[in-house]
């Protein structure tokens, strides 16, 4: 796998535990003094790509529901930009190799 795909699926791992991490908030937003999560990023390895670097909880009980979905969607959209990226390496490794078969 190519350094740039395997950047893009190192990000799926860590943007899929966002996701996760989002929709429990979500599940317990009528949980009486629940408090929300929050996964917290930082630069992969050798300062590449994004991994998770914690997840963090609330002082105050209690979800918003608006940043929850503001946040449901940047990370959906940075998830698949990477699902994209790491398809596109694959085809295009399949490409490379039935030229030169």
């Amino acid at each position: 796998m190519s350094d740039a795909a395997s950047i893009s699926a190192q990000a799926l791992g860590a943007f899929g535990t966002a996701l996760d991490v989002t929709a429990h908030n979500i599940a317990n937003v009528d949980t009486e003094g629940y408090r929300s999560y929050r996964t917290d990023f930082a630069d992969g390895q050798n300062g590449r790509g994004v991994q998770v670097a914690d997840i963090s909880r609330a002082k105050e009980p209690g979800v918003d529901v608006a940043t929850e979905m503001v946040g449901l969607i940047q990370t959906s959209d940075a998830y698949s930009a990477n699902a994209t990226m790491v398809r596109t390496a694959d085809e295009t490794t399949g490409y490379l190799l039935n030229a030169i078969a």
